[in-house]
């Protein structure tokens, strides 16, 4: 598998959503939820993971998040394994296991909102209602520009299609003329129009575009054949037709589309960008990260160093 940069090891991984109701996580999203529970000697236990505060990491943190106590975040309801509500209603996933850990580091409890509004998150973090999001969002310059990005993960774009539709899409030109579908608000939707553009100087009939607030939505759509394609992190879709899943009717294509940075959406104004990129680096170090993610069965796209803000992928 080609590397491309010095400090990513692999890829795949992320971006999608259902359900529109916006649910208070409470006890789901903080460090003693089920999966990030207090542990002895004041540790707190993440995927099996034991967590231990950092005094000098702490102490980066603003006088203001530390006297709350909390590092508040919005995620995803239904972008499995990355974050979702599992089957007892509950904040999962690697990237809000990743927000337990790195608030343990910090001295903080985590403490989450779930949605299935995804293009309102950046917003909510631009004007401070939360101070970040976790493993969702894919490094873009127009983002950049409103929000820091701490970069914890690569992922790949991948292509679902109708079982049976008789498509094979192994290149970017095997999608002009088709139909394709994206999450709203997503980076998807700029790789799509990327790709019309591409169509347009091959001199190939452009795709057309369409936006789904939710992806229970863009897979209907697939299967009623009112698109042909639908794209997303294509860790995401492996995850979504993993044996045993219960979900058929779909085949995932050969197509890897730009490998992007994706990570921790971090208000600039929040001052943590800092203290957190500092907290993902000692679990990278010290091993944390990857047992984290092995749970989730994230065996790929791991980065060998957290970085703030990296350069958006041309």
């Amino acid at each position: 598998m080609k590397t491309p940069s010095p400090f990513r090891r692999s890829l795949l991984g992320l971006a999608a959503v259902t359900a529109a109701t916006l649910t208070l996580a409470g006890c789901a999203g903080g460090s003693d939820a089920p999966a990030g529970g207090a542990s002895a000697g004041g540790d707190v236990e993440v995927a099996g993971v034991s967590i231990a505060k950092d005094a000098d990491i702490a102490a980066m943190v603003p006088e203001d998040v530390a006297s709350s106590g909390t590092l508040t975040a919005i995620q995803f309801d239904n972008a499995p394994a990355d974050t979702f509500l599992d089957e007892n209603d509950e904040l999962a996933g690697w990237g809000p296991d990743l927000g337990r850990a790195v608030a343990a580091v910090l001295g903080l409890s985590f403490e989450a909102e779930v949605s299935g509004a995804f293009d309102t998150f950046i917003p909510g973090i631009q004007n401070g209602r939360y101070d970040t999001s976790w493993a969702s969002i894919i490094v873009t310059q127009e983002r950049l520009d409103v929000v820091d990005i701490v970069a914890v993960h690569e992922s790949t774009t991948g292509v679902i299609t109708r079982d049976g539709a008789g498509l094979t899409i192994s290149a970017p030109e095997d999608l002009c003329g088709l139909r394709i579908g994206a999450l709203a608000g997503s980076a998807f939707l700029i790789q799509i129009e990327e790709i019309q553009s591409l169509c347009q100087s091959a001199g190939k009939e452009a795709p057309t575009i369409d936006s789904f607030p939710q992806q229970a939505a863009a897979q209907l759509a697939v299967t009623s054949d009112r698109i042909d394609a639908f794209m997303t992190a294509k860790g995401q879709l492996s995850w979504l037709l993993r044996d045993g899943s219960g979900v058929e009717g779909f085949e995932i294509q050969p197509l890897d589309y730009q490998p992007n940075l994706e990570g921790i959406a971090v208000g600039k104004d929040s001052g943590m960008t800092e203290a957190i990129t500092a907290a993902m680096n000692k679990l990278i170090d010290d091993g944390s990260y990857e047992k984290i993610l092995a749970t989730w069965d994230i065996d790929f796209g791991l980065v060998d160093k957290a970085e703030a803000n990296p350069a958006a992928s041309q």
